[in-house]
């Protein structure tokens, strides 16, 4: 097992190694220039003397390859630069600040996502090829094909534009604060007893949170129905219901059965959760990590952008790491072939 770890973590160095060449190349390849929009477009010899001095101090007068071996130093030194449009703030901060942001989005997401794909996927597996199941798979197909981005504009029109029930962007109303221990508002609301801010917070998440989560539950429901059909036909399952075990016993022991495949799938969608997050947080103007990318392309903010897309990769990389741990934890197959690997 540590063998398989170390192997995974020296393949994530690899990954990591990769999107840093590709996000560096594409920063330096895209038009714009940060240093001319900070300085805006004009003749004058002064302002042109000031954006060569500016750009002189920010290094990006240096040879491509100097540059890009300064990125990786900043990088294994998790120091990430500093913001080229933020007055210099470095760039660590602006991610400390995000990131708990998108981390309690995708919980939510998450916890949404699996508390309508459990029941909905065992109802479908339980009454397979009738009306249900129909029904839920019909519900799966539309929940992982429908673009978040529209499912999100939905929700607003319904209930934040038409019946004003939930806020449409932010993180909390504007005459709350919260102390700050996670960096999360409604964990850190929670954990110092602030029942208004966590309640403001709450309401602020409903609607990102519910667009993500629907469209991981169609994804869910697929997965594990498809596995619940598996485990549903074998011979343990007729030797339960033989000696008349109850129904909710013989659920259980379905869920157990078919849990080591779907933990895998759930951890490579947690994966793709946290870089899904950045189209749902720039529609509702959440400031999480996918927000801070879009605002540091739109300003060329090249540390910016570099180190959101590195560390999003390493917990991508991560999140299937884990998944694949816990896929050989639950499943003893998968333990006696690591031990056969060995």
């Amino acid at each position: 097992m540590w063998r398989f770890i170390a192997k995974r973590l020296l393949e994530t160095a690899v990954v990591v190694l990769g999107v840093s060449v590709i996000v560096f190349v594409l920063l330096r390849i895209m038009p714009g220039d940060p240093v001319q929009l900070l300085f805006g477009e004009g003749d004058d010899a002064d302002l042109a003397a000031s954006r060569e001095m500016y750009r002189q101090m920010l290094g990006l007068d240096r040879p491509l390859p100097v540059q890009y071996l300064i990125f990786l130093k900043e990088i294994f030194t998790l120091h990430l630069g500093n913001s080229l449009v933020r007055g210099g703030e470095p760039v660590i901060q602006m991610v400390g600040r995000a990131l708990p942001l998108t981390i309690e989005l995708s919980i939510f997401a998450l916890v949404i996502g699996l508390l309508i794909a459990i029941p909905v996927a065992v109802l479908c597996a339980l009454k397979q090829n009738t009306f249900w199941d129909r029904g839920g798979t019909g519900f799966a197909l539309i929940g992982a094909s429908m673009p978040n981005f529209w499912q999100g504009i939905l929700l607003i029109m319904f209930l934040a534009v038409w019946m004003p029930v939930f806020p449409v962007s932010g993180v909390l109303a504007q005459h709350i604060t919260i102390e700050r221990i996670t960096g999360a508002p409604f964990t850190d609301a929670v954990l110092t007893g602030n029942w208004e801010g966590a309640r403001s917070a709450f309401m602020h998440l409903v609607l990102p949170a519910t667009t993500l989560g629907t469209t991981l539950s169609g994804q869910f429901v697929r997965v594990l129905r498809s596995s619940l059909l598996e485990v549903k036909h074998q011979e343990f399952v007729h030797a339960f219901r033989a000696r008349g075990i109850g129904e909710p016993t013989i659920v259980s022991h379905l869920l157990h059965n078919a849990l080591p495949t779907t933990v895998v799938i759930i951890g490579m969608r947690i994966g793709m959760l946290l870089s899904g997050t950045i189209v749902i947080e720039t529609l509702f103007a959440y400031p999480g990590m996918g927000f801070l990318l879009v605002q540091g392309i739109n300003a060329r903010d090249f540390p910016v952008v570099q180190g959101v897309v590195v560390l999003l990769t390493v917990l991508v990389v991560l999140s299937n790491l884990i998944a694949d741990i816990i896929h050989a934890w639950l499943d003893p197959r998968v333990k006696l072939a690591y031990q056969k690997g060995k």
